[in-house]
C-alpha cells in the first residue's frame, strides 16, 4: 500500500513538471517567433516595403511580412475572432538635427491581458538619406 503512495505521488510529481516544462517551451517558441517578427519588420522598414511612418497594432499577416508559404504554414495562428494572432507596432522619433531617427518596433500577440499575451520590442537608431530628409521637411 505504501509503495502505491509512493508511485502516485511521483508519478503527480513527474506530471507537473512535464507541464511545467511544457508550458515554458510554448512561451520561449513564441518569444523567438516575435522576435523573428520585430526583426523582420525593422529590415522591411529599411528597405522601404513598410513605411517609415507610425503605425499601432497592424496584423502581421496582413503586412507584406509574411510569404504566401510562411502563411500556408501559420494558418492556425489565428485567434478566436478570426483576427491575427501578431500585430506590430512602429514608433518613428527624430534624435536630433543630424537626421537621426530612432525606430522602435512592437510586435505582440493581439490577446486580452488574462491571457498574459508574449510581446518583443525592438528599437533601432537610423541615419536617413538626405533626399530623405528632404522629403520629410517638405511634408
Amino acid at each position: 500500500m505504501l509503495s502505491l503512495v509512493i508511485l502516485g505521488s511521483c508519478l503527480a510529481i513527474l506530471g507537473e513538471l512535464s507541464r511545467s516544462g511544457l508550458n515554458s517551451a510554448r512561451a520561449a517558441r513564441d518569444m523567438t517567433q516575435a522576435e523573428l517578427f520585430c526583426e523582420s519588420v525593422l529590415a522591411k522598414v529599411r528597405l522601404g516595403i513598410i513605411k517609415m511612418e507610425p503605425a499601432f497594432d497592424v496584423p502581421v499577416s496582413n503586412s507584406a511580412l509574411m510569404t504566401d508559404e510562411v502563411l500556408d504554414t501559420h494558418a492556425a495562428d489565428l485567434n478566436d475572432t478570426g483576427g491575427s494572432l501578431w500585430v506590430y507596432s512602429l514608433e518613428i522619433t527624430d534624435i536630433d538635427e543630424y537626421g537621426l531617427v530612432e525606430i522602435a518596433v512592437t510586435v505582440r500577440q493581439n490577446l486580452p491581458e488574462e491571457h498574459r499575451p508574449i510581446g518583443c520590442r525592438l528599437v533601432r537608431w537610423l541615419a536617413l538619406e538626405p533626399e530623405e530628409e528632404e522629403e520629410s521637411a517638405t511634408q
